[in-house]
This record gives C-alpha cells, sequence and structure tokens, in this order.
C-alpha cells in the first residue's frame, strides 16, 4: 500500500489509513466478498499501531465498504455499499440547504424521464405488477392526514420501482435519492393535510399511462410520458405547498418529529 503523502500529515491518522485502504481496494481491484488479510499481515503493510488498524477498519465498516466478522476465521472483507447507506449519509448534507420544491425538480425534469427510458428493457414482470399494485393503492385513499400521506409516499415508491432497474448507476441513485428527499418534504412541509382531488387523478392517469409504455416495451413513450409527468409534478408541490402554508401558516412547523423510515 503506498505510504501517506507529505501534506496529509496534519489528518488524524486512521482517516490517513482509511485512504489508503480504499485506495488499495481498488488497485487490487477487489469485489463484494473478497477478504482482506488478516491483521498481522495489514499492521505490516501500513506500518500502524493495533489501536490505529482497528479505529480505520471500523470506520470502513461503518461506511458500509468492509464487513468484520469475528472468530478465528473471521477478519474484515470487502461488501457492497448499500443504496440506503449511502443515501442517508448524503442526506445529512442537504438537512441545512433548506431545498425548495423548484430546485428538486429543476434536477428531477432532467434525469428521471431518461433513467425511465434506460429502465424499459430491464424490467421485470414482478416489476410491472408491482407498478400497477401501487397505482390501486393509490386510489381512493383513507380521507385523513395518514391516509393521504401514505399515498404520496407511494406515489414516490412507483418511481423507486422504474429507478432500480435502471442499469445506469448514477440515474438509478439519483433519482431514488431525489424521491428520498421529496418524501421528507412531504412530511416536513405537510402537503398532505389538504386532499386534491385534480392531482390525485392526474398522477394516476400518469402512472397508467407509464405502465402502458412500459409493458410495451416503448422507451420513446416511457420518455415522453415522463417528461409530461414530472411537469405537473413539479407544478403540484408548489401549488400544495402555498396551499398548505396559506391555510395553516408556520403552525406545519409544529407537531412530532417526523419519521422519515415509514
Amino acid at each position: 500500500m503506498p505510504k501517506s503523502p507529505a501534506h496529509l500529515s496534519r489528518r488524524k491518522l486512521s482517516d490517513q489509513v482509511v485512504d489508503r485502504v480504499k485506495s488499495w481496494l481498488m488497485a487490487k481491484s477487489m469485489q463484494p466478498g473478497d477478504r482482506l488479510p488478516q491483521e498481522k499481515e495489514l499492521l505490516d503493510l501500513l506500518g500502524v499501531s493495533r489501536s490505529t488498524l482497528r479505529e480505520a477498519l471500523k470506520s470502513l465498516e461503518v461506511q458500509g465498504i468492509i464487513r468484520v466478522s469475528a472468530g478465528r476465521s473471521g477478519g474484515p472483507s470487502v461488501c457492497e455499499v448499500p443504496y440506503e447507506t449511502a443515501a442517508n449519509l448524503l442526506t445529512n448534507y442537504f438537512y441545512f440547504k433548506k431545498l425548495q420544491a423548484d430546485e428538486i425538480y429543476a434536477m428531477r425534469r432532467l434525469l428521471e424521464p431518461e433513467m425511465a427510458a434506460t429502465a424499459v428493457a430491464h424490467m421485470r414482470d414482478e416489476d410491472l405488477d408491482r407498478l400497477e399494485e401501487l397505482i390501486e393503492a393509490c386510489r381512493n385513499p383513507e380521507d385523513s392526514p395518514e391516509g393521504r400521506r401514505s399515498q404520496r409516499l407511494l406515489e414516490l415508491e412507483f418511481h423507486n420501482v422504474i429507478a432500480r432497474r435502471s442499469p445506469n448507476a448514477l440515474l438509478s441513485f439519483n433519482c431514488q435519492f431525489i424521491n428520498m428527499i421529496l418524501a421528507q418534504q412531504v412530511t416536513i412541509k405537510k402537503v398532505y393535510l389538504i386532499r386534491q382531488d385534480k392531482i390525485d387523478r392526474e398522477n394516476d392517469d400518469a402512472h397508467v399511462e407509464l405502465l402502458a409504455a412500459f409493458r410495451a416495451g416503448d422507451a420513446a413513450h416511457v420518455r415522453e410520458a415522463m417528461v409530461r409527468h414530472m411537469g405537473e409534478c413539479s407544478c403540484h408541490l408548489n401549488d400544495l405547498e402555498a396551499v398548505v402554508h396559506q391555510r395553516f401558516g408556520d403552525a406545519v412547523a409544529d407537531g412530532p418529529i417526523p419519521d422519515f423510515t415509514r
């Protein structure tokens, strides 16, 4: 493994070791499931103390890059970073950015149609069935704040099902991440407080059209339908925010801490 550069000497040693291990994993083309050398060999390679090595390995484990198993035959092995781990870490960056609907949809309008088009050839029968289930679940929700909140989140899950099938890892990740931010916006800004029949109908129509295009394997139709849908969704969120703020004002900020895991 390469020695740490001099200009990094002021950084915490275990953080430098983390970077060196990452570089080593890439240089060796390590894949999920591959085992790292045992502790003694790692100590010799890195030239650090046992406590520094273990602190670095713990950091790598928290980041989801390795898994450390116990026992005589245990030790560190490479694992694929789950989407949830990466997204949750990235979410921390946006906690205090106060993203607005138009900022979110400026990116969503660009990415979602292309992502959906790339997913067409990779959709499975169970994915199409799931899209149909979600369409049905979003129809006639319970006329209560919780029922409408669930409806909005299921509408976003419709898009996550598609994003998970995109072969383009960047498009897939970014579209799912945007949906995570939108799910938080739904809860924080409480845009589910007011029933909006027009929005419900337009979302249902768009999802039905998209499902038909996916079943037909028509990527061009999927892209066109998603462009229209994203334009409508952008207007919906802005309108909902305005109506909720007009009726409830700053009171929407009160209440229990939102649960984003639901």
